[in-house]
């Protein structure tokens, strides 16, 4: 299975085409789809690239408004605080960020997001661990995906759920400036930016492996 992700597109959609040259089975959408819910056009391209057939799952932002949110839960592609599962895989996500300075419109206590994870999964229980994708806007905190100048501003909370339950990868967005691919445990976690997306194929069956994982620029 082919999952291709990116994050904090803020409205931009017109490099999405070079997203579809990759064949993706799945697109997920790490948050700040818009910039403060201007530029809307951006949902009506990716239902366009629904109608192409390509499964899209996406969280909102903590810069996506509720317009926004209603937007995307209209075109049934948000994934916020929800899973799916196909082909063997999980999909679980969760949308907004940690608190941050700037007073934004979808922020969250570390213990909030935390609990809106364990009451997403708790249907499911144990089968989950080692058999999903964590799909979210904030990134764990004290890894290379949440670097800033002024130091490390993740989420505590979204680490401890990595650690606890094993994703095999983590699809995160927010820090522009921490653009990678980094490892916590077992767990990979890719931070694309805005101006780059993520490749991975991922084989299914007894164990969820990913076979490789590499960064494109638009």
């Amino acid at each position: 299975m082919r999952v291709v992700g990116v994050t904090d597109l803020h409205g931009r959609y017109h490099h999405l085409e070079k997203v579809r040259q990759y064949k993706p089975d799945v697109l997920v959408i790490s948050g700040d789809i818009t910039n403060f819910a201007r530029d809307l056009k951006v949902i009506d391209y990716l239902r366009y690239l629904q109608k192409e057939g390509i499964k899209i799952f996406a969280v909102p932002g903590n810069c996506d408004t509720l317009e926004v949110i209603d937007r995307i839960n209209e075109l049934g592609i948000n994934l916020d605080g929800r899973w799916v599962k196909i082909g063997g895989i999980y999909y679980v996500g969760i949308g907004g960020s940690n608190r941050t300075p700037f007073n934004t419109p979808n922020e969250y206590s570390e213990e909030e997001l935390y609990f809106k994870f364990i009451n997403t999964v708790k249907e499911i229980g144990k089968d989950i661990r080692g058999r999903f994708i964590l799909i979210t806007h904030a990134p764990p905190f004290n890894t290379m995906a949440d670097r800033t100048l002024e130091g490390n501003v993740g989420s505590v909370a979204i680490r401890r759920i990595i650690e606890e339950y094993n994703p095999v990868l983590v699809a995160c967005g927010h820090i522009h400036e921490s653009r990678c691919i980094d490892k916590l445990g077992n767990s990979y976690i890719v931070n694309p930016s805005p101006w780059a997306f993520f490749v991975s194929d991922i084989s299914t069956g007894d164990r969820i492996t990913v076979k490789g994982i590499e960064l494109i620029d638009f």
